[in-house]
């Protein structure tokens, strides 16, 4: 975190996660060769140089594990160069909106876990209903990758899952009667 708030050099770092300095510079050596972070030499008034380290990028890491469901989604926010910082409004101003934000945040992360909840009992309603429950283990695995991914076609679910896809569409009319016939079933009573 301390990275994110303003560039640090490792000695700083080391000090306020009461970290050795080499294992400090083993992990942002590898940051910056991944690059997530850039460095720069910057002279020092009490020695020799030294270098100091920020972040080149801004990023959302948002990983959802549940019952059926594995999704991990980058997101990075959109530089249209447009965004423009606000007038100073002061400590107290500022703690205000960011409260704000946070509230908004906060309630947005709420209606999400709603959302998440609400796909998960859709997939295991599915997955234990009538339509899935004698498929076999290879059956049931496309079945949830079809699931999990709604937005893709049998021929995507089939190269995603190294699948034939003649093999997926058999297995999607399967299902597909199978649900046939128990309307038909439940017309008949």
């Amino acid at each position: 975190m301390a990275l994110v708030r303003e560039p640090h050099y490792p000695l700083q770092l080391s000090r306020e996660l009461g970290v050795s300095q080499q294992a400090i510079v083993k992990n942002l050596d590898i940051l910056e060769k991944s690059g997530l972070v850039e460095s720069w030499r910057e002279s020092s008034d009490k020695g020799p140089f030294k270098i100091v380290y920020r972040p080149t990028s801004e990023f959302t890491l948002t990983i959802d594990l549940r019952g059926g469901m594995f999704r991990a989604t980058l997101s990075e926010p959109e530089n249209d160069g447009t965004a423009q910082e606000k007038d100073c409004m002061g400590l107290d101003g500022t703690r205000e909106v960011l409260s704000e934000i946070d509230r908004q945040i906060s309630e947005f992360d709420r209606l999400r876990e709603e959302m998440i909840k609400k796909r998960d009992m859709m997939i295991r309603s599915f997955m234990n209903g009538p339509f899935a429950c004698d498929l076999g283990y290879l059956e049931r695995s496309m079945l949830y990758e079809m699931l999990n991914s709604p937005g893709h076609d049998i021929g995507e679910v089939s190269r995603d899952l190294g699948v034939r896809e003649d093999r997926m569409t058999k297995i999607v009319k399967e299902i597909e009667n199978r649900q046939n016939d128990t309307k038909e079933g439940k017309k008949d009573e």
